[in-house]
């Protein structure tokens, strides 16, 4: 594993040599190097006055990108002719791990100025940096070398990288800027950067990746990004751990490598994600390129974490194996460790998300790109389903029942038709639990005491451990559903709030109601967030958060729909339907889809449209003793409600039907005057065990005028009760 960084006290000296004989000098050995015939030496193509060390550093770095032949003979030459006494293996090409740019584009001093003496500078100043302090200011090159034409950021900091690789990083797309490092994501080619900020982004980088020098960091970024045969960006990244001894492990730092099954050796000592114990003799082939190994001595001495490079023990009938691993730190005692030993790593088996608990290593994954989580069955469009709706009527109309097929239909990416009744048995299993972290679909019920607390976030009272009163943060259920759907927006959240006309709604929402419109919605263009005024965090609301309201139309004592509510919501009325599938048209001869179109038509006529009786109360009613009951208990005390005891105007809508009789009794009026009496008149429900509610010709008689009544029986004391 040494191999990969082989060449970089081959340029280290490289560079001192050319340091110590200047232009003269590098011209004079460049000439005698065994360059293949034919070939363009790039330091010297605008001419020996204008040879300089950048662009044949740059030379040399795109030969080795070349051909394995042509590598080696003019690697061996340049060693020979500069005296280079550093070993490297000229025929191994993990031996030359660094950028190796196309060669049309090597040259630093091709346009008419002649930028001679500022290469030379920034080479010195870059050379003279020892890898751990910036005492040498570069801010003035550094610009200058951005204003040479062909010079943007990729080309000056690959350079600048082979002549000091302990002290630079290259900012390119094939290792840093991948990483979606800070600001500087996806540089454009013509990209400038200031010393200034270069060396932030640089100091960053390096603190994470704390014990490993800069050729170190680039090896691990360009293998989490590249494609290649040893690649650490996949699915199923593992952990293994191995005990040994202080004096192997100084071996396996030296080498960077671990071996397995010499004497005094544990074994390896389980799969940290795949198994929930730890399994022993596990076969030393197991450790893929990106699995990361765990070096301790005894239980508490942590000694180093690595990245596994690459699995000698993978080759058939290999004499001497060894893991080869990158280390990304080395510093013992890491985290205080126990029997048994907790995973420093895994990696969720959904989300493909990381976690640990070492401090250390944190640091690092804030930096890696995690393998990409699988991509769920694109579901189909959810133009059919707005963001934001709330479904209104009369009570009995299924709007409660309805938002369980339109957050299925949401959930499920498919038409509200087209839910089935398995859809609807999967609705408590996607009931969404903060707790575990599971579910996609919430409901709350509005009050006039549902507050802001209650829904967004507050401060609420709880036990101390003592038997005191504390006081915590709390969120609510929206921004709890929020979080939910921001940390899964490959998936669709649904928020249903029953009743949602008896909250308060500006003290419930706050300023959080501009959040909901669609174009205020994260990832839109005019996406807006807020601060949260107890937790003081920034707030905002996905796309895939579906809001879902019912409101009772025919509740007069709540006030109307919060005007800025009414706006932000498209409105879906949900009125009576008489013709509905569930209610007969023949119970025992009554007609039920008539009966209740007759008294819908006269409360509409007599009162409004929106305090009709909902068809849900007729529901599978398959007998006259089943619809006596749903008279006596439901629609008569409905209607007098509506009505507010208008015990008249409720014997109009009942038609013929004698559920309710005008009392002739005079008893105890005879002190009343005649005039007194004009007008007035008692009204009764008939007794609960009249034989009325069971006679079909009563319920007939509300939509048939033909129907001619018995006449009832008279009222008793025991009217009004059921």
């Amino acid at each position: 594993m040494k191999e990969l960084f082989q060449w970089v006290p081959w340029f280290n000296e490289l560079a001192k040599k050319v340091r110590e004989g200047r232009r003269k000098g590098l011209v004079e050995k460049v000439k005698k190097v065994a360059w293949p015939e034919k070939m363009t030496v790039a330091v010297l193509a605008d001419g020996e006055n204008r040879a300089d060390p950048l662009t044949f550093f740059y030379h040399l770095a795109s030969i080795a990108g070349g051909t394995a032949e042509k590598r080696m003979t003019i690697y061996e030459s340049v060693a020979d002719v500069f005296g280079i006494e550093s070993p490297l293996d000229y025929s191994n090409g993990d031996c030359f791990f660094f950028p190796s740019p196309p060669g049309l584009n090597v040259r630093f001093n091709r346009n008419v100025e002649d930028n001679t003496q500022l290469l030379w500078e920034i080479f010195d100043r870059a050379c003279r940096l020892d890898g751990t302090a910036y005492d040498v200011d570069l801010t003035d090159t550094f610009a200058e070398m951005l204003d040479i034409k062909g010079v943007a950021i990729p080309k000056l900091t690959q350079v600048l990288f082979l002549v000091n690789p302990r002290a630079f990083l290259p900012f390119d797309d094939r290792s840093i800027l991948p990483l979606g490092l800070g600001k500087f994501k996806g540089v454009p080619k013509d990209k400038k950067m200031s010393w200034a900020e270069y060396l932030a982004e640089l100091n960053r980088i390096r603190e994470a990746f704390s014990d490993c020098q800069c050729y170190e960091i680039n090896v691990i970024c360009y293998l989490w990004t590249t494609k290649k045969k040893y690649h650490f960006l996949r699915e199923g990244i593992r952990w293994y751990q191995i005990n040994t001894s202080k004096d192997r492990w100084t071996d396996f730092d030296n080498n960077n490598w671990v071996d397995h099954g010499k004497p005094g050796d544990e074994i390896w000592n389980g799969e940290g994600i795949t198994r929930a114990t730890y399994q022993p003799d596990l076969p030393p082939n197991k450790p893929d390129p990106g699995d990361v190994i765990f070096v301790r001595s005894g239980k508490h001495n942590v000694r180093g974490i690595g990245i596994v490079y690459r699995n000698d023990y993978r080759e058939p009938l290999h004499a001497n194996g060894r893991i080869h691993v990158l280390w990304i730190n080395k510093k013992e005692s890491i985290v205080d460790f126990v029997t048994p030993p907790t995973p420093f790593l895994q990696v969720d088996a959904e989300s493909h998300k990381v976690l640990t608990n070492v401090p250390a290593y944190k640091a690092i994954l804030g930096l890696l790109p995690l393998p990409p989580p699988k991509e769920p069955e694109p579901l189909p469009s959810t133009s059919n389903h707005k963001l934001n709706q709330i479904l209104y009527g009369p009570p009995g109309t299924g709007k409660t029942y309805s938002t369980t097929a339109r957050a299925m239909a949401i959930v499920k990416g498919i038409k509200v038709e087209e839910v089935t009744e398995e859809h609807r048995k999967e609705f408590r299993d996607l009931r969404f639990d903060s707790n575990k972290g599971s579910g996609q679909i919430e409901m709350v019920t509005f009050h006039q005491n549902y507050s802001y607390e209650d829904f967004v976030e507050g401060i609420r009272p709880s036990l101390a451990e003592e038997g005191g009163l504390d006081y915590e943060l709390r969120p609510g259920v929206f921004r709890k559903i929020v979080k939910a759907a921001l940390d899964n927006s490959h998936c669709r959240f649904v928020l249903i709030i029953d009743e949602i006309n008896r909250g308060n709604i500006p003290k419930i929402f706050g300023d959080l109601i501009t959040l909901i419109e669609p174009s205020r919605r994260l990832g839109q263009d005019n996406e807006t967030t807020v601060t949260l005024p107890y937790s003081g965090d920034s707030f905002g609301v996905p796309g895939n958060l579906f809001i879902i309201g019912t409101m009772n139309t025919a509740d007069r004592s709540i006030l109307p729909l919060d005007i800025a509510l009414r706006r932000r919501f498209d409105h879906v009325e949900m009125m009576p339907d008489p013709g509905h599938k569930l209610i007969s048209d023949n119970v025992d001869g009554i007609d039920l889809r008539k009966m209740l179109k007759a008294i819908n038509t006269r409360i509409s006529l007599l009162l409004d449209r929106e305090r009709q009786i909902g068809h849900t109360y007729l529901f599978n009613v398959e007998n006259v003793e089943s619809l006596a009951n749903v008279f006596k208990t439901k629609i008569l005390p409905l209607l007098l409600e509506y009505f507010y005891d208008d015990w008249s105007k409720v014997q109009k809508v009942l038609g013929g039907a004698e559920f309710i009789k005008k009392s002739s009794n005079t008893e105890f009026v005879d002190h009343l005057k005649e005039d007194d009496l004009t007008g007035l008149g008692t009204y009764e429900r008939i007794p609960g065990k009249s034989k009325k509610w069971e006679d079909i010709n009563q319920y007939r008689s509300i939509y048939e005028k033909t129907v001619n009544a018995d006449g009832g029986e008279p009222i008793d004391e025991g009217a009004g009760t059921p």
